[in-house]
């Protein structure tokens, strides 16, 4: 029986640690695309397309 609980928690251990990595890269990731929008000179970066702003009135 400890030994279940033993290789639950590393289990569990390993499982925490790859959800902060991937957490990190989606992150990393959403700065380094704010970054290239902003320095590229696109005045809308909260994420919306061109095609989305267009409106049936």
């Amino acid at each position: 029986m400890v030994s279940f609980f033993g290789s639950f928690l590393s289990y569990l251990l390993l499982m925490v640690i790859i959800v902060c990595v991937a957490a990190v890269g989606f992150i990393v990731g959403r700065v380094l695309r704010n970054n290239k929008d902003r320095s590229a000179g696109k005045a809308d970066v909260s994420g919306k397309s061109s095609s989305e702003d267009t409106t049936d009135k």
